[in-house]
């Protein structure tokens, strides 16, 4: 089968947009091109692995495999066989849309987080543009065309000015945060735009992930009446503007424009794989020093320890002392790449592994346990017949924390491997602990515990909710049902691209049954 009339898919990621606020203003009229689509179309739920971590989500998308399989979870995450940390970069992963460009299928790609650049000779791939999260510190883009092309164009400018903000009360910031990532959306439109007129793809996935970095700074101002920002540090706030809104109201102006350039006949998606909830810091400094005291881990004595490894933990205590100014003045002054490079070895505790059965690793956000396995980590000392048992320990302690107020701490405790054989492959961690609110009291003291926690990051007012969304305008027959899966949102996009009884084989290639051949 020939067909003269080439299938177009033009999606757009929204990076972590919460589902309830886009859909509430939607219903007010503040975002028409998103109320045009979904006139057209529908609304989906969609289901992500955010309940393991927020790093988890982009890779289960663009990979179409759960977090159990490709691994990540995290911007850091745990390396079994050197029993230490490795920033996440997500080169090894293979992406769905591989597949669509060795079937003759032309992809362009900017900035989906945790990109990796697989070489594509049509279209485009740019990673890391006008990034939340810096993985690489610099852009990336293929083919050598379309790296010329954005190399001539304005830079985004958060790619060379990395915005923050000192919290709720820093109005200058915010201002500076909001207006910059407004210019950064509206330069994202114009590049696409470009990109789009210049390659001619089938497919077109855009990122947006400016609503990502504005929205863990003033979530706060979307939701002033959640119980989370009773307390002094959020009373007379000034309002801001730019507004978070604005930022929202931008990027639908931009898909409204891309939508009329991409032409009225393509499938069209908006989505978000996870959203934004309130928050008043992260809970970073409670499981180590609890598994600690409980005796599932043990720090390795000073004298035992190395001159390289004291001085690390000599490093970690002057980071962790060191004023807030001091310490936007060093990230400012440093690359990327040197910050990493530091980083890494002060974010763990130095552990004797000879003791340690359970230990915590580094969380944005839930808390996250790995159990010291033997056959999986190079100095486990668990055996496989003890990490049942063990897995149900830790989990009864998890649930029976409670502030000294007698509310409970743990929500939820998940076990993410239902047996042994299962963990001695997994790279995530073995359990997930969910946090209530009330784990945001700093300092936060435990029922009969003499670990006393501090909040760090107490500038993110906004932490991840666990649901996205996705817009679909296109054939009802792409999808059945109100929700889907994060890792099956390919699925419709493939569907989309290529017609029925001619379907991608697992190799990439299409079945020699059809005739099937897309046209320039």
């Amino acid at each position: 089968m020939t067909v003269s009339k080439v299938p177009r898919v033009l999606a757009f990621a929204l990076d972590a947009a919460e589902p309830t606020l886009v859909y509430r203003m939607i219903e007010r009229g503040e975002l028409p091109a998103m109320k045009s689509l979904l006139s057209a179309g529908r609304w989906l739920s969609v289901k992500s692995p955010a309940h393991i971590g927020s790093g988890s989500v982009w890779p289960t998308f663009f990979t179409g495999e759960d977090a159990q399989v490709h691994g990540l979870y995290g911007e850091w995450c745990w390396e079994a066989e050197r029993m230490g940390l490795k920033r996440v970069d997500g080169q090894r992963l293979i992406p769905f849309w591989k597949r669509l460009a060795e079937s003759q299928v032309r992809v362009g790609v900017l900035d989906i987080p945790f990109l990796p650049l697989i070489g594509l000779k049509d279209g485009f791939e740019i990673s890391e543009w006008g990034p939340h999260d810096l993985i690489e510190g610099r852009v990336e883009a293929a083919p050598e065309r379309v790296a010329q092309l954005v190399s001539k164009s304005p830079a985004h400018p958060l790619s060379y000015d990395r915005l923050d903000s000192a919290g709720p009360g820093d109005y200058e910031g915010l201002r500076r945060l909001t207006s910059t990532s407004l210019e950064g959306i509206r330069q994202r439109g114009s590049l696409a735009k470009s990109l789009i007129a210049e390659t001619d793809p089938h497919l077109a996935l855009i990122g947006f992930t400016e609503v990502h970095h504005t929205a863990h700074y003033l979530w706060n101002t979307v939701e002033p009446g959640d119980p989370i920002y009773d307390n002094e540090r959020f009373m007379n706030l000034q309002s801001i503007e730019p507004s978070l809104r604005d930022v929202f109201r931008e990027v639908d102006r931009q898909i409204g424009l891309l939508v009329d350039t991409f032409g009225s006949e393509a499938t069209v998606m908006v989505f978000s794989l996870h959203g934004m909830r309130p928050s008043n810091g992260v809970p970073t400094c409670l499981l180590a020093p609890l598994l600690c005291e409980k005796g599932f881990s043990r720090l390795g004595d000073w004298s035992s320890r190395s001159w390289t490894e004291r001085g690390v933990a000599l490093m970690a205590a002057v980071k962790r002392h060191s004023p807030k100014s001091m310490k936007r003045l060093y990230y400012k002054a440093m690359s990327t790449s040197t910050t990493q490079r530091l980083a890494r070895p002060t974010m763990m505790p130095a552990y004797d592994w000879t003791q340690t059965r359970a230990f915590a690793l580094p969380t944005d956000q839930h808390g996250w346990i790995r159990i010291n396995l033997k056959g999986r980590e190079a100095q486990g000392i668990v055996s496989p017949e003890e990490y049942g048992e063990l897995c149900k320990d830790l989990e009864n302690l998890m649930r029976s924390l409670k502030r000294d107020d007698g509310k409970p701490l743990a929500r939820t405790v998940i076990r993410t491997t239902g047996h042994v054989t299962d963990a001695l492959t997994s790279r995530i961690p073995d359990l997930v602990v969910h946090w209530e609110d009330e784990v945001f009291a700093s300092p936060l003291h435990i029922q009969d515990s003499a670990v006393v926690s501090h909040l760090t990051g107490q500038k993110y007012v906004g932490q991840h909710s666990l649901e996205g969304f996705c817009i679909l305008r296109g054939p009802e027959e792409l999808h059945n049902g109100d929700s889907l899966h994060a890792k099956d949102i390919h699925r419709i996009i493939e569907k989309s691209l290529v017609p029925e009884g001619d379907e991608l084989s697992s190799r990439g290639q299409r079945p020699r049954k059809g005739t099937f051949q897309v046209r320039p």
